[in-house]
């Protein structure tokens, strides 16, 4: 994947297949990998560049899933395949939580944060 070479990382073959699937389907928030087949959403390349250059981003992370109001969910390329889910928040102090061990976890406790 042309992205892998961007962040310097292999990306786990979940991730992978998660936004081959998802690029077949309109999710909010859902990014998208490459401007072939894709669900409209805007790429994680534009969304990673345009946080960088807003100056407090960690360029470490990878956001996959706007959450809006300038959360994220985010994989760390320093620690891909095997990285875990992290949460980044918009607030005073810019704060990133690790949200699930890793990306398997997350695609399986998704429906719970979709249900609240």
């Amino acid at each position: 994947m042309q992205i892998e070479n961007k962040f310097h990382c292999k990306f786990s073959d979940e991730f992978k297949s998660f936004f081959i699937a998802m690029s077949k389907y309109v999710l909010p928030g859902i990014l998208n990998v490459s401007t072939g087949k894709n669900n409209g959403n805007d790429l994680i390349t534009f969304v990673y560049d345009y946080e960088i250059n807003n100056g407090r981003w960690d360029a470490n992370l990878i956001p996959f899933l706007d959450i809006g109001n300038g959360d994220y969910f985010c994989i760390s390329a320093k620690h891909s395949p095997k990285s875990p889910v992290y949460y980044y928040y918009y607030s005073e102090d810019f704060g990133v939580e690790e949200y699930n061990t890793s990306f398997e976890e997350w695609i399986k406790n998704l429906p719970h944060f979709l249900n609240g």
